[in-house]
């Protein structure tokens, strides 16, 4: 009895301790710095964005709210990702209500790229607002987008 009380004093001081952890990380409100390319081509086979996300009004809880304003933030810098490599005006809704995706219509050719990319950085600021830098990465990726953008014109 005494080991089952000790175990789970444990694991709550584990587990508020992670909160804390994460939650006094650097408050900074958005990603900078001169020598850091936020957006852009880094070389012919990988580019990069920012995108930006916030939690619904109504979300409750430090998680939940980061959890929504991070996935918002993905689905923001994946259109973009389209946007700028193909130059297009997609259609379709980028954001997240209470955690559950709106979708992003992203052309077939870029799909598997775009949704296969990575999130390099991410930065929240005091209202759990989120800031990421998503790559991609491909062969031949330059090349690929700019044969795309010539046949949309």
């Amino acid at each position: 009895m005494k080991n089952i009380r000790f175990l789970r004093n444990l694991i709550a001081i584990c587990a508020f301790s992670m909160v804390i952890f994460i939650g006094c990380g650097p408050s900074e409100s958005m990603i900078s710095g001169d020598d850091y390319v936020t957006e852009g081509w880094l070389d012919d086979e990988t580019f990069q964005v920012r995108g930006l996300g916030a939690a619904a009004e109504n979300a409750k809880g430090f998680v939940v709210r980061r959890t929504q304003s991070k996935e918002a933030a993905l689905m923001s810098a994946q259109k973009r990702v389209v946007e700028l490599l193909v130059g297009a005006k997609l259609t379709g809704a980028s954001g997240s209500d209470s955690g559950q995706s709106t979708g992003v219509a992203i052309t077939k050719e870029f799909e598997g790229m775009v949704k296969g990319g990575a999130i390099v950085k991410e930065t929240y600021d005091g209202e759990d607002n989120c800031e990421i830098v998503y790559r991609i990465h491909a062969e031949d990726l330059k090349e690929k987008a700019e044969s795309m953008a010539k046949s949309t014109e």
